[in-house]
């Protein structure tokens, strides 16, 4: 398990090593910065996936908001689930 976990950084690193600079050349900070950002979350989720941790969905959230709305349209209007 730690290997795999080793690998995934050592790979973030490289892939790191050969972007970064570049972009940092051209002063392109802003992109170097969104291209880091989204390397360590990335990164961050391989490992999560790695071993084996369950995340909620993300879909929670917005069926929390929308649930109260569809229950009063589904009283509102006389519509049955089914």
């Amino acid at each position: 398990m730690l290997l795999t976990i080793l690998i995934v950084v050592t790979l973030a690193l490289i892939a790191m090593l050969f972007e970064l600079p570049s972009l940092i050349k051209k002063a392109f900070t802003r992109e170097a910065f969104a291209y880091s950002f989204m390397l360590i979350i990335g990164s961050i989720l391989s490992v999560i996936a790695l071993r084996d941790i369950h995340i909620p969905s993300t879909m929670r959230v917005p069926e929390m908001m929308y649930k109260p709305l569809y229950e009063w349209m589904q009283h509102t209007f006389n519509v049955k689930d089914g």
